[in-house]
């Protein structure tokens, strides 16, 4: 592939869509490692046992979506980014889910009462782990997966850039660094306890 060719094709990708979290554009092309646990089996299993639930930067709802049969009584979606909250919005709100627009981040406050909810989920966002503290009910749980900051790695130094996010510090000698696979997480407080990933 010449570089005129190569360029046209990343043209070609950057003009795709993009609103929710829907790649299926990707569908062959991608090749990803799936973490050995079921995130989506483990919030479907946690929501059989809460009244309330919020997912943090739902993106464009897709995934959420997906786990319609187990929500709980009260269901609270946030989002952001403008044509995903639009989306988000016609897909949920229809079936009763608040969706708010709030920014997510690591320091800025959530929007909600002390102890509003039972479950909070969070895939692959940001989050203020004392807010989220906070807005968990007595025994509530909060299961996020994220990803390690050096996923892209290669990418980064193949175009010369640096992330923007801390990564864990490497020295010389560890360039074979390898994270820990994706997991799930809580927020540890005495008034939350373990989502563990099985």
């Amino acid at each position: 592939m010449t570089r005129s060719e190569l360029l046209d094709s990343w043209r070609r990708e950057e003009a795709q869509p993009f609103i929710g979290w829907d790649f299926s554009y990707l569908d062959g092309r991608m090749i990803e490692e799936e973490p050995p646990w079921d995130y989506m089996a483990r919030a479907a299993e946690l929501m059989r046992h809460a009244s309330s639930v919020v997912d943090l930067d739902t993106g464009g709802g897709e995934r959420f979506l997906e786990l319609h049969p187990h929500w709980p009584p009260k269901v609270v979606a946030t989002e952001e980014y403008p044509p995903n909250l639009a989306l988000a919005t016609e897909r949920l709100a229809p079936l009763g889910v608040q969706v708010l627009n709030v920014r997510i981040t690591d320091d800025d406050p959530l929007p909600f009462a002390d102890g509003e909810f039972d479950l909070v989920l969070n895939r692959h966002s940001a989050f203020n782990s004392a807010e989220v503290a906070r807005v968990l009910a007595p025994g509530g749980v909060f299961l996020t997966q994220q990803v390690h900051g050096l996923w892209a790695d290669d990418l980064h130094a193949a175009f010369g850039v640096t992330p923007q996010c801390p990564t864990p510090r490497r020295s010389a000698t560890s360039r074979a660094y390898k994270p820990p696979a994706s997991r799930s997480s809580i927020c540890r407080t005495g008034r939350a306890r373990c989502a563990s990933p099985t």
